[in-house]
């Protein structure tokens, strides 16, 4: 078990009543606890804060806080800015890594241990998680998954590569955890998710925030204009996902749509000029030699491609 490096875990909740007790107890059940657990209750009008402070009094390394939601910041936006208003309150703390925690997700008891062990075996890796598949009425989903990328309900950052590159940036459309990761190699870390931890997100797409799950793959697209994705790289990506997401077909022509909806009003994109240059450039070496994955990326040097 990795006792040299301590973690403290950030989870923004925002009305997740439903959820958030069996993600509480998960994290309780950890095999490497967190020095923290902050909590950020961002202005639910359920019972998400009674459950949240019900535990806060029984284990003194959770914590609770309270967030002023800000009107007119869309969901992914104002889920990150209660990340960043946790972080602010945690920074003057002692810890190597923080874990970033959704709260509808259940995990498996050794999550934390095994990731803190790989950035132990790693000084380059700065951004590690597992992967989930989606509870669907009470059947699994597989979801997609890169190796190079993390997903925010489930990351965990070394606290060195979290600060260089400032943070989540709190984007309109989403896609702050593909972000991240795009700017920590930028930097020359390492950003990995390993395919053997698998939790379980108990509110897939389509079930939470927004109920048409078409609605939400053309905001992916929107997701991906922000990003600066290549459009040969969204095309094919897009193709891709028509025979393997679902809905099938439709989910990756809603993708094309956001992405050229995104084109024609020019949406303003959030980047840096240096970052938007940096992703179409990995794009295009995905797209000449075959997405193979390059070994200085890879934690496993002997593992091949995704």
């Amino acid at each position: 078990m990795p006792e040299s490096i301590q973690y403290v875990i950030i989870t923004p909740a925002y009305n997740e009543a439903r959820y958030i007790g069996e993600t509480i107890e998960c994290v309780i059940k950890q095999t490497c606890l967190p020095l923290i657990w902050l909590i950020v209750d961002d202005g639910s009008d359920d019972q998400t804060g009674f459950i949240i402070k019900e535990y806060a009094q029984r284990y003194p390394w959770i914590r609770y806080h309270a967030r002023t939601r800000v009107a007119g910041q869309s969901y992914y936006s104002s889920n990150v800015y209660a990340i960043m208003e946790g972080f602010d309150i945690l920074r003057k703390e002692s810890f190597d890594c923080l874990a970033i925690l959704d709260a509808d997700i259940s995990l498996p008891r050794r999550y934390y241990e095994t990731l803190l062990g790989e950035f132990e075996a790693d000084p380059h890796l700065g951004i590690s998680s597992g992967v989930y598949v989606d509870n669907v009425k009470g059947k699994m989903r597989n979801i997609l998954n890169d190796r190079r990328s993390t997903p925010k309900a489930l990351m965990v950052f070394r606290r060195q590569c979290y600060e260089e590159i400032g943070g989540f940036v709190p984007m309109k459309y989403g896609g702050e955890d593909t972000c991240a990761c795009f700017a920590a190699r930028m930097r020359g870390w390492k950003a990995w998710s390993f395919p053997d931890l698998i939790a379980v997100h108990n509110k897939p797409v389509g079930t939470g925030h927004g109920s048409n799950i078409l609605t939400i793959r053309f905001r992916h697209g929107l997701c991906e204009w922000g990003l600066a994705a290549h459009p040969l790289f969204l095309i094919l990506k897009s193709l891709r996902r028509c025979l393997r997401e679902y809905p099938p077909v439709l989910s990756g022509i809603a993708r094309i749509l956001g992405f050229l909806y995104g084109y024609m009003l020019f949406e303003k994109r959030q980047i840096p000029d240096q970052l938007v240059r940096f992703i179409r450039r990995e794009h295009w070496q995905r797209l000449t030699k075959y997405n193979q994955i390059p070994e200085e990326m890879k934690i496993d040097k002997k593992e091949k491609t995704s």
